[in-house]
């Protein structure tokens, strides 16, 4: 097979992924360590910060929510810090808003491919644990959730990411990954 061809092949599988990391918006939080004790406090304030924040993220555009998100930092640390000392815990805690790489994760009816994300991170004590995300936009894991992410995605997007992990994904992961590594 010729790369031309292989280009031909991949390259709609590419544009598809880009335009879905356009328009997700993730929650990022990142563990102390990972003890079973500092999994269990990341797993809390992620469902503390979600139904503390249900009413905050309902606009709706990505660009909205995520304004909404920088503008709320202060208060989203707050409750990170809130939760952490109702669970005993002296942790710091940093809240911010930036676009991160994120590999291809795979969720239990959908997955999502590499790329660059807008996010909501959270990072416990020296965040060198497990992560965890969900997507705040749309609002796919917010316990009082009526949308879906058909919503938003085109019927290909919606194709690509319900098509459960491919070797597609892997390809993408492997570009958006060297993309990465020769972007300034």
């Amino acid at each position: 097979m010729s790369l031309a061809l292989l280009i031909g092949i991949i390259q709609p599988v590419i544009e598809t992924s880009e335009n879905i990391s356009e328009k997700v918006f993730r929650l990022h939080i990142l563990a102390n360590p990972d003890s079973t004790y500092d999994q269990n406090l990341k797993l809390g304030i992620r469902d503390y910060i979600l139904s503390n924040t249900s009413s905050l993220f309902t606009a709706d555009t990505l660009e909205e929510n995520v304004k909404i998100a920088e503008n709320n930092t202060d208060y989203i640390t707050s409750l990170a810090k809130e939760y952490l000392v109702f669970q005993g815990s002296d942790y710091p805690v940093f809240v911010t808003v930036l676009k991160e790489f994120f590999e291809t994760r795979v969720c239990d009816d959908f997955t999502l491919p590499s790329g660059v994300y807008n996010s909501l991170k959270i990072v416990i004590g020296s965040g060198e644990g497990h992560n965890r995300w969900c997507i705040i936009f749309p609002s796919v894991c917010l316990s009082a959730c009526t949308e879906s992410m058909d919503d938003y995605l085109t019927d290909d997007e919606m194709e690509l990411v319900s098509d459960g992990y491919t070797p597609k994904f892997k390809i993408v992961e492997i570009y958006e990954k060297f993309k990465k590594s020769v972007s300034p």
